[in-house]
């Protein structure tokens, strides 16, 4: 028969402790996948507004909602290399029931009514659940007449 010494049994439960997967927990990151439908509008943009993007959010981890965009700037002239492109920059909010995320989305999209977009959103606020969070999305897909069908891939890092 074996026997093990006192130090051996100890080393042997840390080692195992240490390399054994931990459960979730605050501080790791969640990997976003989310729809978003927006369309351009002159009523119920935030307050000063003239016209804006509202749309709704369907994606996992929380991120369930509504939308709001208005781009603040854009580049005037397009690349030369790239004549039909529009790069543009904005604050773009999610509104969940667990809580807001408010982001800073540039990107570029096709001129005119019909065409793609693409975009990269990063965390500059939040509220509620989202508070304290960073991270970032990816945003792309097609527009038309006014209709922006998007998917957005990313992540969220929440505080420890």
């Amino acid at each position: 028969m074996k026997v093990f010494t006192p130090h051996a049994i100890a080393v042997c439960l840390l080692t195992s402790f240490a390399i054994a997967p931990g459960p979730a927990r605050a501080g790791e990151c969640k990997k976003i996948h989310a729809d978003l439908v927006e369309y351009s509008t002159t009523e119920g943009c935030n307050p000063g507004l003239s016209s804006c993007f509202l749309g709704m959010v369907d994606g996992n981890h929380g991120l369930t909602g509504t939308t709001h965009f208005r781009g603040d700037s854009s580049v005037p002239e397009s690349p030369a290399t790239s004549p039909n492109f529009i790069i543009y920059s904005g604050p773009f909010e999610y509104r969940t029931e667990h809580g807001t995320l408010t982001m800073r989305e540039t990107g570029a999209t096709t001129r005119g009514p019909n065409g793609v977009v693409t975009a990269y959103q990063e965390i500059v606020g939040a509220t509620g659940r989202f508070a304290g969070a960073s991270g970032h999305f990816f945003v792309s897909g097609t527009k038309e007449g006014g209709m922006v069908t998007t998917f957005v891939n990313g992540e969220i890092c929440y505080p420890e």
